[in-house]
């Protein structure tokens, strides 16, 4: 009994010290809260923190989501100022852009406890530098289109990298003015007018929404190393459309005929150009630079370049449109299968001879053996009378039906095709009339053109003819139908191309000054010190 009681004691002092202990790991002294410092808060954005717990044993425990964390969070209530907290997430209210030199509020409190609370205020990060890096090659040209990046550097040192800045999403933390160009569809357009572009120079100003003043400027100095194509070719003709298939007869009758491709278009003319070409020295670019008038002659618009002759070129394109092709013609319709002779059944009264068979009796002698009184045996003959059966013609009648057929009715004629449409001509070519100055004129050959007339278009086939149909059985069967012809072909395999246009050179006279706005008037531009400007412009 004493080894029992003592037994009891133990476990029951067990029990107790079990239970102290589980009240002692679930108490908490303080808690603490924590977030790793390597990422980014960013309004509209989300983050982790973590929460941990400092307990009478000792023990230091931390929320899930951690590395060794294990407490649950639904142990602690989390208010968050300026965001909303889910799960082990913080994420930041867009309200708050930009976001140099602002914080965010967070409480946390136990639930079982509500005395233990911690509050932290965390500060959201923001850009301390951002740059446009444009991916290479890219020509320093007007109308030239550049794509990029952009690295963005924040304040706790890391560095994130936009690409492909197509999307609201990816751009929507930058704005992006332009001087000389646009910016559109996440690529930034250099002015395809040097006339709007100031000192050579366009820029594309990338400004962070969340601290404007880390914003970066990327400028291009034009090199004008471009190989120009002006395209003033003609249109080509408009197609042929094709004729429309003859319809399939009705049931004996004749496939419709199918319908004329229609012609093709004749190709417009390219018009004449004139070529205007000036070198001057260009004191902002320290290098010749050839200055290039265009003029369409037939619409009197009008085209100003700049072309460096160390690297770019100029290719003029007054080819003539191409004539269209004309419109296959359409094919012909099947004709319909003839309807077959309609059958009808006779009766008649027919009398014929069938062998029936018939009974009779017949008298045969027959030899018999008699014995007399006296034994002695004797052969006699007697008549002995027989039934047999025998067959005989009798004439009898019957009805007998009889089935009749009509002649079928011949098959429909397949339909005409239709003729194939004409090929448009082709347009002819421009006239180009290059004027070079004296100083200009070493550099021709940097100018090419193509003015060749363009090419006529091919004629539509010819539809071919429909199938000419069967025709239908009957007593005499129908004949099948004709196939039908194929529509007429214009002659030839294509139209007239157009005539060549003509290339002609010629001097002019010099036609244009550059100068700075100093030298045009240093006197009116000169400030106090006596310095002049270095503003540029053209005179024309």
């Amino acid at each position: 009994m004493k080894t029992f009681y003592f037994l009891k004691i133990a476990f029951t002092l067990l029990v107790l010290t079990s239970a102290v202990q589980i009240v002692f790991a679930f108490k908490i002294d303080s808690i603490r809260v924590e977030y790793n410092k390597d990422q980014l808060v960013l309004p509209g954005e989300k983050f982790s923190i973590t929460i941990v717990s400092y307990h009478p044993d000792s023990k230091i425990r931390k929320t899930r989501g951690t590395p060794g964390g294990n407490v649950s969070w639904g142990r602690y209530r989390v208010t968050v100022t300026g965001g909303e907290f889910k799960g082990n997430k913080i994420e930041v209210s867009k309200k708050l852009v930009p976001s140099f030199g602002k914080y965010i509020e967070v409480k946390v409190s136990c639930n079982k406890q509500p005395e233990i609370k911690e509050r932290m205020l965390i500060p959201l990060n923001y850009e301390t530098s951002v740059e446009f890096i444009p991916e290479l090659p890219f020509t320093k040209s007007p109308g030239s289109i550049i794509e990029g990046k952009i690295v963005s550097v924040y304040d706790n040192g890391i560095t994130r990298v936009t690409e492909k800045l197509r999307t609201e999403n990816q751009t929507e933390n930058f704005s992006f003015v332009t001087s000389g160009g646009r910016w559109q569809k996440g690529k930034f357009t250099i002015d395809p007018d040097f006339l709007n572009i100031e000192n050579h120079t366009a820029a594309l100003v990338v400004t962070p929404v969340l601290n404007p003043a880390a914003a970066d400027t990327f400028s291009v100095l034009l090199d004008y190393k471009q190989n120009y194509v002006l395209n003033l070719s003609g249109h080509s003709g408009s197609w042929g459309i094709s004729g429309a298939s003859g319809s399939s007869g009705a049931p004996g009758c004749d496939g419709g005929s199918g319908g004329f491709g229609q012609d093709g278009g004749q190709g417009d003319h390219a018009p004449d150009v004139g070529v205007w070409v000036d070198l001057y020295f260009d004191s902002i670019l320290n290098c010749n630079l050839l200055y290039v008038y265009k003029q369409n002659l037939w619409t009197g618009q009008e085209k100003f370049m700049l072309i460096n002759p160390d690297g770019g070129s100029l290719a003029i394109h007054a080819i003539g449109g191409s004539g269209g092709h004309g419109g296959d013609g359409g094919r012909g319709g099947n004709g319909g299968n003839g309807r077959d002779g309609e059958i009808w059944y006779e009766t008649v009264l027919v009398e014929k001879i069938e062998k029936k068979p018939q009974t009779r009796v017949v008298t045969k002698k027959e030899k018999k053996q008699v014995t007399d009184a006296d034994g002695n045996v004797t052969e006699v003959e007697v008549d002995v009378q027989t039934t047999e059966t025998v067959y005989v013609d009798v004439v009898v009648q019957e009805n007998v039906t009889i089935s009749h057929q009509e002649p079928g009715e011949n098959g429909g004629n397949g339909g005409d095709g239709g003729g194939g449409g004409f090929g448009g001509d082709g347009g002819d070519g421009g006239y180009i009339y290059f004027h070079f100055t004296d100083d200009a004129a070493p550099f021709d050959y940097l100018f090419t053109a193509r003015n060749h007339g363009g090419s006529g278009g091919f004629h539509g086939n010819a539809g071919s003819g429909g199938s000419g149909a069967n025709g239908g059985f009957g007593n005499p069967s129908g004949s099948r139908g004709m196939d039908g012809s194929s529509g007429p072909s214009p002659f030839g395999i294509s139209a007239y191309s157009g005539i060549n246009g003509r290339i002609f050179k010629d001097t002019t006279e010099e036609f244009f000054f550059y100068q700075t706005t100093a030298s045009e008037n240093a006197e009116a531009f000169q400030n106090s010190s006596g310095d002049e400007t270095n503003d540029a412009e053209y005179k024309y």
